[in-house]
């Protein structure tokens, strides 16, 4: 078999008029469009910034091209310049480059400024080239090869890497070591809490309840609140954390099996910061038996019941529920 690759770079324009005239073509093996609008904005972010990853074609004798891989990274671009959707990035995201963002936000094609419709269809879209497939069977190999890929980053890591610092970073690491070596959830369980200890802080108990998703809540404290915390700050209150995440195992709750109970610990923070209790002294007072009035309730044994089933309003639910037992 004489396998060859090679690498080429054409720009957009030339590639959707390969794709018109049919020179590049979808095998049916391959599944159709499945990234949402958010996802295609965000691919028309990268295109313009940082560039997107490759195109896989296998090339024939004819000089036609088969899709084996970057069918939703080109579909994301080729429906934009149609006019099949508007530009509607992912807030939970990071995008560095404020004046494209301003540029691009709630734009069709069509609306775009003519400078960045140039661009868009100027902007090269690399792609890695396959000759010498011999038979249907071959490119399928290839196309199983390429998209058998590592274990993908989880939420935790991924939240990890998008709020890297330094010096709080490893800290915030460490600290969830000791609840967990999974893969960081020990990291995940630790941003949550001090995610509901900052908001609860601030006194915006209803803002826990204007978040969509769980993603959307967790990254928007760390991305504001993340950078505002000295190191010195940020162990201190990891260190209270782990003592009521301790004070909790003794009950016979594992945070780290049950990250539920982070939303509680968030609670346990800033009624014993308020009152100037250490996190033992505030647990022998009063701690332990507003947990243990709380997890006998029930309401909250019917919420721990429903709780994987995806009901929309879970976290409102879940923090009602604890607010009966922490009031602030």
């Amino acid at each position: 078999m004489a396998l060859k690759r090679r690498r080429v770079q054409w720009d957009v324009e030339t590639i959707l008029n390969k794709v018109r005239r049919g020179e590049i073509e979808v095998p049916r093996f391959q599944r159709g469009k499945v990234w949402n609008r958010k996802k295609q904005s965000e691919a028309i972010y990268s295109l313009l910034t940082i560039g997107l990853p490759d195109l896989v074609l296998v090339e024939n004798e004819s000089g036609k091209y088969l899709l084996l891989d970057g069918l939703q990274r080109l579909s994301s671009v080729a429906d934009f310049i149609g006019g099949e959707y508007k530009i509607n990035l992912d807030s939970t995201l990071t995008h560095i480059d404020e004046e494209l963002t301003e540029i691009l936000e709630g734009k069709s094609f069509e609306e775009l400024p003519d400078e960045w419709k140039g661009k868009l269809l100027s902007s090269e879209l690399g792609a890695i080239v396959y000759t010498g497939v011999e038979g249907f069977e071959i490119a399928k190999e290839i196309f199983t090869r390429i998209n058998y890929k590592p274990t993908p980053l989880n939420q935790q890591e991924l939240l990890m890497i998008l709020t890297y610092d330094r010096e709080k970073t490893p800290l915030l690491r460490e600290y969830g070591d000791k609840l967990s070596t999974r893969r960081l959830k020990g990291f995940g369980i630790l941003a949550r809490v001090l995610a509901g200890y900052t908001l609860l802080k601030r006194g915006i108990k209803d803002e826990y309840f204007n978040f969509k998703r769980y993603y959307e809540w967790l990254y928007r404290w760390l991305k504001e609140t993340f950078n505002n915390l000295s190191a010195e700050e940020l162990e201190n209150l990891l260190e209270r954390v782990l003592e009521f995440v301790e004070l909790l195992q003794e009950l016979g709750i594992d945070i780290a099996k049950a990250p539920y109970w982070s939303d509680v610990v968030a609670f346990l923070l800033v009624d014993s910061e308020r009152k100037k209790l250490s996190p033992t002294d505030y647990w022998i007072r009063e701690g332990r038996d507003r947990v243990e009035a709380l997890r006998k309730s029930s309401e909250w044994i019917q919420h721990m019941q429903v709780r994987n089933k995806q009901k929309p309003n879970t976290l409102r639910e879940r923090m009602e529920i604890i607010s009966k037992y922490f009031p602030m």
